[in-house]
Formats: C-alpha cells, structure tokens, sequence
C-alpha cells in the first residue's frame, strides 16, 4: 500500500521536475532567440561597412536623391543626407561679477565728511562656452565637403581645408575647418548617429587620400567581433552572408 503510494508521489515529484526543465530551456531559448536578430544586425552593419571602405565611393547624377536642397559640384559624389539634422555651435552662458564690494562708510570725527574702506569695483567673468543647438535643416556629406542648410543658418566645411573631425556624445560631431574661427558640428538621432559618422570618416578619408586602411581594420575588427558575438549564441545563430547591400545612406 505504501510502496505505491510513494511510487505515486515520486513519479508526480519526477513530472514536476520535468516540467520545470522544460520550461526552464524554452525559456533560455527565447532568451537566446530574442538576442540573434540583435547580433546578426551587428554582423550586418559591420559586413556593410567593410564592402563600403573598400567598393563606395559615393552618388552621382541619376543616381542621386531629388530632394536633397543642395547642388552638388559637377564632380562631387554624396555619401550621406541627413534630414531632421541640428546645427551644433559653442554660446557662452550668462556671466557673472566676481570681486565687487560695496564696502564700509565710516564718519570723520570733527567734520561732516564720511570715508570709505573696503569697496572693490570687481571685474565680470564671462559665461563659459557649451556646445548649443542653434537650427534644424539637413545635412549632406559628399567626398568634397559638409553642407548644413537649415531654416536659419548654413554651414559649409570643405574637407581640404579640414583641421579635425571630433565625435562628441550625445550624438554629436565637431568640424574643426581652418576658413572659421569657431568649431561646429551636427547632431542626428541616436538611431542614425553611428552610420553618419561612419559616412563622414568614409568621405574625408576618400577626400584627403588617407585613413583608409585604418577604417579597413576597423571594420574588419568590428566583423570579427560581430561574427563572434553571434556565433556564441550557438550553431543555429549562425546564417549565411546576406546578399551584397545597397550603397550606405541615410
């Protein structure tokens, strides 16, 4: 009698356990699964940026967008168009005075004159200079320039006359050129931020005749370690090369 009923109780014990591994595996698998289309987009990108650095070398004639607000040169080719672009410039910030004081009246005893100690007429500090979003237009960049048009401003940076390209976060990228005193730059959405620098790179690289081997390695790095990140998600994450891309733009 007993040896059955703990016959009953160990074999529920048993379906309880397999349950649980069961759903304790479909659960690691939709884990798994919802992490490969994130890694094969990765591999995606990067595979994309490698056939870039080595067969895109830009847009021209029928080729290029209608819409795009910007005449390009006879022999300037597009890399990128950005709409919904944010002109960046550095403003100061309100200042402020440092050492004014009021001083101390104090009477002169026997007359009716009064003397003043301790008064300082100071001296005002400007308001230091913070990157500032000054217009919204688009943003286009081809192998010769940087062409922001916006409903206020625009901005050109030729890329012969490129000082320095800096990637600030959040989003956005400083142009130093040497025609203008002051550094500006462009910002973009988050989604789109890591392809327009990719783009920009590209572009001057092709203009300047150089940094291409170092975006080569770059992205051959960045293949090898999306290859490997999806490849640790198992035999099943791994799938063939996608066809070959359309040239990159935004």
């Amino acid at each position: 009698m007993f040896e059955g009923f703990r016959a009953k109780r160990a074999a529920a014990k048993a379906a309880r356990e397999q349950k649980a591994e069961q759903a304790r595996a479909a659960k690691a698998e939709l884990d798994r699964a919802s992490r490969i289309k994130p890694a094969q987009d990765e591999l995606d990108v990067a595979e994309t940026r490698l056939e870039a650095v080595d067969t895109f070398f830009g847009l021209t004639g029928p080729d290029l967008p209608d819409d795009m607000g910007v005449i390009l040169k006879s022999d300037e080719a597009l890399y990128c168009l950005v709409t919904g672009a944010v002109l960046i410039e550095p403003k100061k910030g309100s200042g402020q005075w440092q050492g004014r004081s009021q001083g101390v009246s104090m009477p002169i005893p026997g007359t009716r004159l009064r003397y003043r100690i301790g008064a300082s007429k100071g001296s005002f500090q400007q308001g230091e200079e913070t990157p500032t979003p000054i217009d919204e237009g688009t943003f286009v960049v081809t192998d010769k320039r940087g062409i922001f048009t916006g409903q206020k401003q625009s901005r050109e940076w030729t890329w012969s006359k490129l000082l320095g390209v800096t990637h600030y976060e959040p989003g956005w990228t400083a142009m130093a050129v040497s025609n203008r005193q002051k550094i500006s730059g462009v910002g973009v959405d988050s989604a789109n931020v890591e392809h327009m620098r990719f783009l920009i790179e590209l572009a001057v690289a092709r203009a300047t005749g150089s940094s291409i081997d170092d975006l080569r390695s770059d992205a051959l790095a960045d293949v090898a370690e999306a290859r490997a990140a999806l490849a640790a998600l198992g035999p099943a994450a791994i799938t063939p090369p996608p066809p070959p891309p359309a040239p990159p733009t935004l």
